[in-house]
């Protein structure tokens, strides 16, 4: 029999500058969050993995609510789940999320966001995982996504740009989807008089642009994704068929050995496909969630 879980959408927006101007209060709060972490991974059915995870989630609330991120020992968190920040200054934002894998193989997610605005001003901005159907089988790469709906994946590298006087951050991010198709996205987010949105208009495929870049592909196998400081560009796997009966069947799909790129021109990443890479280093910058729960 299947599992039903049921989810309460809950979404919390704290941009009040008294709390983080306390600074710290109490110990650093990393230790805890790995903690539950921890208990989270090594849960043994969906009924505790879901506890764990609402766990992990109050103590996240409760820690960037009476503390300062940028102070704490944050990249001890980086090693057990995603966390990339960018910015400087002001303008500068944190992305934390995780990932559970249910017994079903599909994935839930959990994350927070936190800014920094040009006044000073802190924001605390939690994510409300939405499934978007069974076994995920339809990502939209032209909607727009709130904090609400937010459609869920582990990022594990972000890359700030500037647009006009603004900055935009593209996501580099994984998606288990379900026991037969992974994904890889690259998407867009924008932060904003404390409110964010998921899907910035600013990635141009050759045919109009799109909110984000989805790789599609067998579980199986893997696909890179990543962003080559070298080139000033994020390159990826070509993805294809291995037979042409099999062309659109997004589960069989893998690395043909050619490589496309997006590369920023004119406020925009633009497509440019089959390029020159030179030494791509397909050793992953990342672990991979869905693999270290299965090894668990």
């Amino acid at each position: 029999m299947r599992r039903i879980v049921l989810w309460l959408p809950l979404v919390l927006l704290i941009p009040t500058s008294s709390l983080w101007s306390r600074g710290e209060v109490g110990e650093d709060p990393i230790a805890e969050l790995l903690q539950l972490h921890d208990q989270l991974v090594q849960a043994s059915n969906d009924a505790a993995s879901q506890l764990a995870h609402e766990s992990l989630k109050e103590a996240m609330r409760d820690a960037w609510n009476t503390h300062d991120f940028w102070t704490c020992n944050w990249l001890a968190l980086s090693e057990r789940m995603g966390v990339v920040t960018a910015g400087t200054g002001n303008q500068r934002v944190a992305v934390i999320t995780w990932n559970i894998e249910l017994t079903d193989r599909t994935q839930e997610y959990g994350g927070f966001v936190l800014a920094k605005m040009r006044n000073g001003d802190p924001v605390v901005i939690e994510l409300n995982h939405q499934q978007i159907g069974i076994n995920r089988n339809v990502l939209d790469t032209k909607k727009r996504y709130k904090a609400e709906n937010w459609p869920g994946a582990v990022y594990y590298e972000i890359i700030a740009q500037e647009q006009g006087k603004k900055l935009v951050f593209t996501l580099l991010g994984w998606d288990g989807a379900d026991g037969i198709r992974s994904r890889k996205v690259v998407e867009t987010l924008s932060v904003a008089q404390g409110k964010l949105r998921f899907g910035v208009p600013i990635i141009d495929m050759g045919h109009g642009s799109e909110k984000r870049l989805i790789m599609e592909y067998a579980d199986a196998v893997t696909a890179m994704l990543r962003w080559r400081e070298d080139l000033r560009m994020i390159v990826m796997d070509h993805l294809s068929a291995p037979e042409p009966q099999m062309e659109g069947n997004t589960s069989f799909y893998g690395p043909d050995m050619t490589y496309d790129a997006l590369v920023w021109q004119k406020n925009h990443w633009v497509l440019k496909e089959d390029v020159e890479i030179r030494d791509p280093d397909m050793k992953k910058p990342w672990n991979n969630p869905k693999r270290s729960r299965r090894q668990n």
